[in-house]
């Protein structure tokens, strides 16, 4: 694994990714609106860098705790270490990555919004996109909420 991919796994990791008490409905104005769970899918270049971690690092921070004051994040975690994929009726496992073009996902972080637009504006706030990052957005149908 290449280092700066692990600095940045290292860092999402101990970044305040993990688990929010917050409640999925939020009073507004004597009516309570539903919020729907997202997943922010998070890629990297193969040749994410250390420097560009460090240099991301502060800007993944400040985002994490704007989302928590405004009650946007719910959990997050990066994917430390190797992957591995099972494929076919054989399952067969192999020691690799998918790649989405030159892009592997390396965390994956949940927010709360009212629709997937709401949703698709918090992704392109990802510091990750001005290093030739990605951030896919879906729906989380029926999400386990933490009690």
């Amino acid at each position: 694994m290449k280092t700066g991919l692990l600095v940045a796994i290292i860092f999402l990791t101990f970044a305040g990714f993990r688990v929010s008490t917050q409640t999925p409905a939020v009073a507004f104005n004597s009516k309570t609106i539903q919020m729907k769970q997202y997943s922010l899918l998070v890629r990297v270049p193969i040749t994410y860098s250390t420097e560009q971690a460090k240099e991301v690092g502060p800007e993944w921070e400040g985002l994490i705790e704007k989302w928590k004051t405004e009650r946007v994040y719910v959990l997050s975690f990066a994917f430390p270490g190797e992957g591995f994929t099972v494929s076919g009726p054989e399952k067969v496992v192999k020691k690799e990555y998918t790649l989405s073009g030159a892009l592997r996902v390396v965390s994956n972080i949940v927010v709360q919004a009212e629709t997937i637009e709401q949703a698709i504006e918090h992704a392109k706030e990802c510091p990750i996109l001005v290093h030739g990052g990605s951030v896919e957005v879906r729906e989380i149908p029926n999400p386990l909420i933490p009690k």
